[in-house]
């Protein structure tokens, strides 16, 4: 497949990281919910549960691998539709597996951090195998998403692009929303807690993704087009 980059297809991705970015915390936070019977807070990047939830209910852990298990899922069904046959199915797989950044998840389980250690940590009470167990898991889970994708650039460029889109994401996500949303955040802009357990600016932030993401979800299936095997792409 060429790529074929466009501002519509930029917009819409970026909107579609962002949604998943969000999803994957709401499952975080709704299972708690379902466990704990009542919502714990959160910010853009940070959850928890409402308080005594942990000693009250020790399976709440649960909440814990919801995200990452929900984000998995996500990557997986990307490298489903990797596999189909339409050019639409092959972009929104390819959309699908990089928006809910596989970067993110290794670099942060690489650091020793992340939902996956966490929670290992807490299960175990060893860090160092903790941190063995969840970094390995993630790259085997997220390796043959990556590499159906990375199968499908059959052109000179393949290696820049994968790296583009394996990598830019992540640091767009901490910029925007864990940098600016979370810096807005903190100086008291729409702070105050409502629904979901969430800032009013959180909630604000969710719709409009979405939005975004409905408005513009078409051009998520124009990433590039196809051409013969034996076609020689610049």
């Amino acid at each position: 497949m060429k790529i074929r980059i466009t501002v519509k297809f930029i917009i819409a991705f970026l909107a579609l990281t962002f949604v998943m970015h969000e999803a994957h915390e709401i499952v975080h936070t709704s299972v708690g919910r379902l466990i704990c019977g009542e919502w714990g807070l959160r910010d853009f990047n940070v959850w928890g549960l409402c308080e005594g939830c942990s000693e009250q209910h020790p399976i709440a852990i649960i909440a814990t691998f919801a995200g990452p298990i929900f984000t998995f899922i996500m990557m997986w069904i990307g490298a489903i539709l990797l596999k189909k046959d339409s050019l639409q199915q092959k972009s929104l797989g390819f959309a699908l597996v990089f928006a809910n950044l596989p970067f993110a998840r290794i670099l942060t389980a690489a650091f020793g951090g992340g939902d996956e250690v966490y929670g290992l940590n807490i299960l175990l009470d060893n860090h160092s195998l903790a941190w063995t167990i969840g970094l390995s898991a993630i790259v085997l889970i997220t390796i043959i998403p990556l590499y159906r994708a990375y199968s499908i650039l059959k052109n000179k460029r393949s290696v820049l692009w994968f790296l583009g889109f394996f990598i830019l994401p992540t640091f767009i996500d901490l910029l925007l929303v864990l940098g600016l949303m979370n810096n807005l955040l903190a100086g008291g802009v729409l702070s105050d807690y409502w629904i979901l357990g969430s800032p009013i600016i959180v909630t604000v932030w969710t719709v409009f993704v979405t939005l975004v993401f409905l408005l513009t979800k078409n051009h998520i299936y124009s990433l590039g087009e196809q051409f013969p095997e034996d076609s020689s792409i610049a």
